[in-house]
Parts: C-alpha cells; sequence; structure tokens
C-alpha cells in the first residue's frame, strides 16, 4: 500500500513538472517570438538585466539593515560568580555565589543622532541609485538612436544603390545600341560597385551598434532582433531658467550630496552628545559569608580626560568638505546643462533649415537629373554630381535628426529629468 501511495505521488509530482516546463518553454517560446523591441522594452530589460543596477540595489538594502540594525537596543549582559569563602578564624566556612544582570542605556540625543546618521546614509545611496538608473537610460538611449541612425542611412544606401544600378542597366542597353559610350556604362558600372561597398559598410555598422546594445542589456536580445521607432523631430520649448533654477535641483546627484551633508551634521551631533555618559542599570544578588545582599546599581562614565575635540573638528571638516562638493557639483551641472541646451538649440535649427525646404528641393532636383540623363540633356557627370549631392544631404539630415535626439538625452541626464 505504501508503495503504491509513493507511486502515485511520483507520479503527480512528474505531471507538475510537465506542466511548469511547458508554461516556461511557452514563456520563452514567446520571448523568442519578440524580436522588435521599441526603446521603453529596452528600457525595461536594462533595469532587469544591468549588473551596475543590481549592485547597486543590493548596496542601498545593505544600508537599510544597518539603519534597521541601529534601531535595536543593546543586548543585556548576564554574568554568575561561585566561590567558597571563609573567616579570618576560620571558624566559619561556606560556599558564596553572586548573580547580576545589567542593561546598557544608551544616552537618547546620542542614540537619536546615530540613528538618523545611519538613515541618511541609506537615503543619499537611495539617490545614487536613481542616478545610476538616469545613467542607464543614457546609454540605452544613445545605443537605440545610434541603431535607428545607421538604419536608415542603410535605407538610403540602398535607394541610392538601387537607383545607379537601374540607371546603369539602361546605360548598358543603350551602350550596345550605339546610342550612347562604352565608357559611360563603365563608370557607372564603378559607381555601382562604389555604391554597393558604401551600403556594405553601412550594415557592418548597424550590425556593430546592435551588438553594442545587446552586450550592454547583458546579451538578452535575440541575436536576430530589432527595434521599432525613428529618429523624430518634436519641437521643444525649453526655459532655461526654469530648468536650472527649479528642474536640476531634484537632480539625484545634488539631493545625494545634500544627504550627505544632513548626515554630516547629525554625525557631529552625535559626536557632541557622546560627552553626556551612558547608563548601564545593574541587578544583582550575592550570596556571601554572613548573609545573602540583593539590590540595583547604576555606572556611568565621566568624561573627565576625553572631551571628543579631536572627533569634532573632523566631524565638522568633514562637513565643510560635503558642503564644497556639494557647491561643485551644484555649478558642474548647471553649466552642463546650459552647454547641452544650446546644443539641442543648434540641432533644432539645423533641422529647420532641412524641413523648410532643402529636402523638397533636393528630392526635386534628384528627379529632374535623373529625367533629364536619360533623355540625354545632361551628362553623366552631371547626373552623378545631383545623385551625391540629394544623398549628402539626405545623410546630413539624419545625422542632424540623431544629433537632436542625443543632445535632448544628454540635456535630460544633465538635469535628472525626461523633457515633455
Amino acid at each position: 500500500m505504501r508503495l503504491k501511495l509513493l507511486i502515485v505521488l511520483n507520479t503527480i509530482l512528474l505531471l507538475v513538472s510537465s506542466i511548469q516546463a511547458g508554461e516556461n518553454k511557452n514563456t520563452f517560446l514567446l520571448k523568442q517570438e519578440n524580436k522588435e523591441f521599441s526603446l521603453k522594452e529596452l528600457m525595461e530589460l536594462g533595469l532587469t538585466n544591468s549588473p551596475v543596477i543590481a549592485a547597486k540595489i543590493e548596496e542601498v538594502n545593505a544600508k537599510k539593515f544597518a539603519y534597521e540594525a541601529a534601531k535595536r537596543l543593546t543586548n543585556p549582559e548576564l554574568a554568575f560568580t561561585w566561590g567558597k569563602a571563609e573567616s579570618y578564624d576560620g571558624l566559619i566556612e561556606r560556599n558564596t555565589s553572586e548573580f547580576a544582570i545589567s542593561q546598557p542605556i544608551e544616552n537618547p540625543f546620542k542614540r537619536h543622532s546615530r540613528i538618523q546618521v545611519f538613515e541618511r546614509d541609506w537615503e543619499a545611496t537611495g539617490y545614487l541609485l536613481v542616478h545610476a538608473k538616469l545613467e542607464l537610460r543614457y546609454e540605452i538611449k544613445n545605443h537605440y538612436y545610434q541603431i535607428l541612425l545607421q538604419k536608415k542611412k542603410m535605407e538610403l544606401a540602398k535607394k541610392n544603390a538601387d537607383s545607379i544600378a537601374e540607371i546603369h542597366r539602361l546605360i548598358l542597353k543603350r551602350a550596345q545600341l550605339g546610342e550612347v559610350k562604352e565608357l559611360e556604362a563603365i563608370k557607372l558600372q564603378v559607381e555601382s560597385l562604389r555604391a554597393q561597398n558604401a551600403l556594405n559598410k553601412i550594415w557592418t555598422d548597424w550590425q556593430l551598434a546592435k551588438e553594442r546594445l545587446n552586450k550592454f542589456l547583458g546579451n538578452a536580445l535575440p541575436p536576430d532582433f530589432d527595434i521599432r521607432g525613428d529618429l523624430e523631430y518634436v519641437p521643444l520649448s525649453v526655459d532655461e531658467q526654469v530648468l536650472i533654477n527649479e528642474i536640476l535641483p531634484s537632480h539625484p546627484l545634488i539631493k545625494e550630496k545634500e544627504k550627505r551633508n544632513e548626515q554630516a551634521q547629525e554625525n557631529i551631533r552625535f559626536t557632541k552628545w557622546q560627552l553626556l555618559p551612558d547608563f548601564k542599570l545593574i541587578g544583582f544578588s550575592k550570596k556571601e559569608l554572613d548573609g545573602r545582599n540583593k539590590g540595583l546599581g547604576i555606572t556611568l562614565d565621566i568624561p573627565l580626560w576625553n572631551w571628543r575635540s579631536k572627533e569634532v573638528a573632523e566631524a565638522e571638516s568633514l562637513l565643510l568638505k560635503n558642503n564644497q562638493e556639494l557647491r561643485a557639483i551644484k555649478m558642474e551641472l548647471a553649466t552642463e546643462a546650459q552647454t547641452k541646451i544650446r546644443q539641442l538649440r543648434l540641432s533644432a535649427r539645423a533641422l529647420k533649415l532641412f524641413t523648410t525646404g532643402l529636402l523638397k528641393q533636393a528630392e526635386e532636383s534628384l528627379k529632374i537629373a535623373e529625367i533629364s540623363y536619360k533623355h540625354g540633356e545632361i551628362s553623366l557627370i552631371d547626373y552623378l554630381d545631383s545623385q551625391r549631392t540629394y544623398f549628402s544631404i539626405m545623410t546630413d539630415y539624419q545625422d542632424s535628426l540623431y544629433a537632436w535626439n542625443a543632445d535632448r538625452a544628454a540635456l535630460e541626464r544633465a538635469i535628472g529629468e525626461d523633457l515633455q
């Protein structure tokens, strides 16, 4: 009977394991099916897989546990002694013993400041975690925009290669019919090879950009992944004074240093309050030669020789150091924010040149050049110049789009907040 019961239990366990394995397999397959990722999904993957973020989280947890441990009371002390006593005349002899229990009681003012030191340390480390996430978001955005740039350049290069290949086929037929010189067909073939080489180079850069992003995310993406999105330009109204005076003060590096200042102030108070002695309450019971002695006692240390002057001076110097570091961080972040605002405005002005007519003019010019060359109205050199000019303008436009998005990400990193 017992054997049958074990067999049934094992069968049930195997079925449950099979079901769970199937669910895990299905989940894995679903993840594998998703080979196209948005910026938001990449952010989530980064926060989940980044070892830097994981290390910062554990550091915050350690500081939290230290703070919670600082609030606990000191353990009581227990003492027991046993001995044998006799009178000086040797007439009386008796076993003796002593039992004592003592409870250290910390000066409440010192205790409060000590706990505050640990709490401020925990809070400051939390802001470092926020800053690490901010840095991670910036890096992911940069990799994301680089992939989009290379992807768009690859589309332009393919369009260029296809266009030249089409013209080459047409001119090759006309050369065979004797309508044009064979030299033009050879030149177009060379130009077609150049366009194909340029396409291959951009494709390689695109693959390398994808590999860099995947490695940054801990290889969490499938090898043949792709990303969703485009390099977009949405005009922003950036008020420099509002960003610097209202948003910048909430930057995690500034908040972290402010918490370090509070920690240093609490450390000064803690050091000074050590001049007020701690207490120790004692309860005892002694069996002595002539009877039993019971009672309560109290002990305290007297700050007669050590006035903590060295420790206080050190704590005050640390506070001054933190104040100077906070001032330096504020100036550095303000300067960086101002620089990124100017770069963002410069990128926006460059994009305005493209969107206010240059792109349309370049496209119309290329169409006219293609038609004119097919009808023999312009030379091959003029056509190739028009082709190069068009794709140079389109490439510069994509570079400007990338620069604007990268500058925006850098500004968000500088102020510690996403721009809306």
